[in-house]
């Protein structure tokens, strides 16, 4: 079990740093809204699938932002 701490913190540290250079997050904060608002999430995977079909990747990427914020708005959430 001593090996398990190191393993996770190789696996979330350099994952952290990528999210907060994606998407101004840090992997924490992700987490929580994935968990707060799974439900609002999954209602609104098709509206994500739809969104994700958008040729254009900066379009994409500000639609996919705009729905995300819509789904945390409605599980109450603050963006």
């Amino acid at each position: 079990m001593e090996w398990l701490l190191p393993l996770i913190l190789q696996i979330v540290i350099p994952t952290d740093s990528l999210m907060q250079v994606t998407l101004n997050k840090a992997l924490a904060q992700v987490i929580q809204e994935q968990i707060s608002c799974r439900k609002e999430f999954d209602e609104a995977r098709t509206e994500f699938e739809q969104v994700n079909q958008i040729e254009d990747p900066f379009q994409r990427l500000n639609a996919i932002d705009r729905l995300r914020r819509t789904v945390l708005l409605r599980c109450g959430v603050r963006p």
